[in-house]
């Protein structure tokens, strides 16, 4: 467990070598690293800072038994796109476009019947509550022979310890100093006449593990704490109250000093910052604890707000992202999570207008504008005017403010860089796979290559996690996809089936298993389109049935999603044209399409994911498997509904009018066979005239 201290003045005594302690209102905003290494990782070698403090290590700790201190527990037309040669390399090489070439729109993705989106199930958030660890809702804050920061008075103090050596005068109160058997110096804060921390330094180093157990600790997961630097300084126990001072490089970890102080909502948050990636029930213990001690602290909504948007929960996300603007409006990082929340649940104006305020900001620190841009691209890309140029640019932004942060000098900020390098670099590999764009089977696998090497580095320099490796499949595929014929994809469909199985099969948190499953379901249908294009339906089949598998499993964080019920329906439909087109076998295709139907009739958004050209093409081919089963009924439903689908992309462009001749013709085919000969000779001369259209 660990988090990133900027400037908090209360650890500085660790790192400096004082004896001093502050109240818990001294606890700056600290910032958990954004590399989510696990616990007890220290920094890189490549970041880790030279250690100079003034204390060093005991030869002797070992042996040394602790004093007894215990607490008391009661795509444009006229632009060049440029990509690198090699992921290593920053020069890009030319992508020419082609001006005439129409947009290249993959086929469409795919789902199967899922459970109601109006389940009665409650959510993640409020399901997950009870994994919390039981020690862990023990909050008891310690004490020291009697005396406990936050209750005891001055004068209690004094009654119990007698006078202090030294009195030190500080704003609001004062600072003293005692002897206290068996250490020859303890240091009490004290604010309006109330004891507010207490500092204790120990004459040798103590090993971290004698210390937490004469402190009855270990039941408690602590958070570490770093500076910007990322040197270790040490860590806190949310539920006592304490913390900690490492010795420099003491392996394992050496205790030089404690601090008692009042249990405070601070490192709890740390803690569940930490917490947020993948442990969805214990991070959400902590921001309920946090906000029960201070209920207006406008981070722990945002945190929530995070951890909702993760589990699925948009609306209860949308609500605690607001509530911190509202409580902290000048924290401008909290309205980078309410554009995510915005854009997830389909109001891409809205969360255009909010990214478009933060590139603009001169308040805005480096590392959120490089993240506005990212998003910002995110959104134009997936908003329904398909805007891959722009989104291009924003991306390419993006990419250059964050390699520039590759040098900050704070490691927290580094490592944020790195991350955000692997989701432009994937972001602009999508824009070239679904623009209108020349060469893309040569240049999306470079910048999918660009975000593998930093993907890669974050896991072996940085002990990333096996989630990351997943984004960079996941997002090979999603970009890959958009290519009409693309490359050779096994390596990144392998690499997805693998690492999201060895994330599911480990122990862990149900509701992060549920996203993982979710996302590992929709990357399984971006393979078994490839597959099917690749013309290897055995092996899309075994993708599709692999992704309708995720997809329950992973119900309740997709259940939300505004493209939910499209998702799956398209899925189904997949599945069906895997046995209609490639077995002429309509009557196993319609069981698979008597479950897409209803999926794909639900309301669909106005989004890039939708594209009423393929939704309705995909009802006009479902038409033809029911026909052949004797449906005669459903088919002419479909096909009148498909061909209105495919007239409305035409109208917007997604589509040529030549393509409505084919549903067109089929319900002049269908009217005649039914001896409805009037209609059957209107519909015949309406795809007449498109195709006439066409040939000119």
């Amino acid at each position: 467990m660990r988090f990133a201290v900027r400037g908090r003045e209360a650890w500085s005594w660790f790192a400096m070598g004082l004896l001093a302690a502050l109240p818990a209102a001294a606890w700056a905003h600290a910032r958990q690293d954004e590399s989510q290494q696990q616990p007890g990782v220290e920094a890189s070698e490549a970041d880790e800072p030279s250690a100079d403090g003034c204390l060093t290590d005991s030869s002797a700790a070992d042996a040394d038994d602790p004093p007894p201190l215990l607490p008391d527990m009661a795509e444009s037309d006229d632009r060049d796109l440029t990509a690198p040669d090699d992921p290593s390399e920053h020069e890009p090489a030319q992508l020419n476009q082609d001006p005439a070439a129409p947009a290249e729109l993959p086929s469409e993705r795919k789902s199967e019947k899922p459970a109601a989106r109006k389940s009665a199930q409650p959510g993640l958030l409020t399901a997950a509550r009870s994994e919390t660890p039981a020690a862990e809702k023990n909050i008891d804050a310690a004490s020291m022979k009697g005396i406990q920061p936050g209750k005891t008075t001055r004068e209690e103090l004094h009654a119990s310890w007698g006078k202090p050596k030294t009195v030190e005068k500080i704003a609001g109160g004062a600072r003293e100093t005692f002897g206290i058997e068996p250490f020859d110096r303890v240091r009490v804060t004290i604010v309006e006449n109330l004891v507010q921390s207490m500092a204790i330094r120990l004459e040798k180093p103590i090993v971290l593990d004698k210390v937490a157990k004469r402190l009855q600790l270990e039941g408690v997961e602590p958070v570490q704490v770093f500076d910007d630097q990322g040197q270790l300084l040490g860590q806190a126990y949310p539920e006592r109250g304490v913390l900690v001072g490492f010795a420099p490089k003491a392996d394992p970890p050496h205790v030089f000093q404690l601090v008692i102080e009042p249990i405070d909502a601070q490192s709890f948050l740390a803690r569940a910052e930490f917490r947020l990636p993948s442990r969805y029930a214990e991070c959400l213990a902590d921001i309920k604890q946090a906000l029960q001690l201070a209920p207006q602290g406008g981070r722990a909504h945002w945190l929530h707000a995070r951890l909702a948007l993760q589990a699925g929960e948009l609306q209860q996300a949308l609500k605690s992202a607001q509530k911190a603007i509202d409580l902290e409006p000048a924290e401008l990082e909290y309205r980078l999570t309410m554009a995510k929340v915005l854009s997830a649940g389909g109001d891409y104006p809205h969360a255009i207008g909010q990214l478009r305020d933060l590139v603009e900001s001169s308040k805005a620190a480096p590392i959120v504008v490089a993240k506005a841009y990212c998003q910002l691209g995110d959104c134009v890309a997936a908003a329904p005017e398909r805007d891959y140029q722009q989104a291009l640019k924003h991306h390419m932004d993006s990419v250059k403010l964050a390699e520039s942060l590759l040098r900050s000098p704070t490691v927290v900020v580094r490592r944020a860089a790195k991350e955000l390098l692997v989701e432009a670099n994937l972001a602009l590999a999508r824009d070239v796979g679904w623009g209108r764009w020349q060469h893309k089977s040569n240049v999306v696998p470079k910048w999918i290559e660009r975000a593998t090497t930093y993907a890669d580095e974050i896991v072996s320099r940085e002990r990333g996690s096996l989630e990351i490796q997943l984004r960079v499949h996941e997002g090979a595929l999603a970009a890959l996809t958009g290519i009409g014929t693309p490359p050779e994809a096994s390596k990144w469909i392998r690499g997805t089936t693998e690492t999201g199985s060895k994330i599911l099969a480990a122990p862990g948190d149900t509701g992060y298993k549920a996203q993982i499953a979710w996302r590992l379901g929709v990357a399984l249908c971006d393979a078994m389109e490839i597959e099917t294009t690749q013309h290897r339906p055995d092996k899309a089949l075994e993708l599709g049935k692999l992704a309708l598998e995720n997809f329950q499993l992973g119900d309740p964080s997709g259940r939300e999603l505004p493209t939910h019920d499209y998702i799956r329906g398209k899925l189904c439909f997949r599945l069906g044209a895997i046995f209609s087109v490639e077995r002429a076998d309509h009557k196993q295709a319609v069981t698979w399409f008597d479950a897409a139907v209803p999926l794909l009739e639900s309301p669909v958004p106005r989004c890039a994911a939708v594209d009423p050209g393929r939704h309705g093409e995909a009802f006009v081919s479902m038409a033809v498997s029911y026909w052949e089963v004797n449906n005669r009924q459903e088919a002419v439903r479909l096909t009148d509904q498909g061909a209105k689908l495919m007239e409305q992309a035409a109208s917007e462009g997604l589509l040529t009018k030549a393509a409505l001749a084919v549903p067109y013709s089929n319900l002049a085919s269908m009217h005649e066979q039914l001896g409805e000969l009037k209609e059957a000779k209107q519909f015949a001369e309406m795809a007449a005239r498109f195709e006439e259209a066409a040939a000119k």
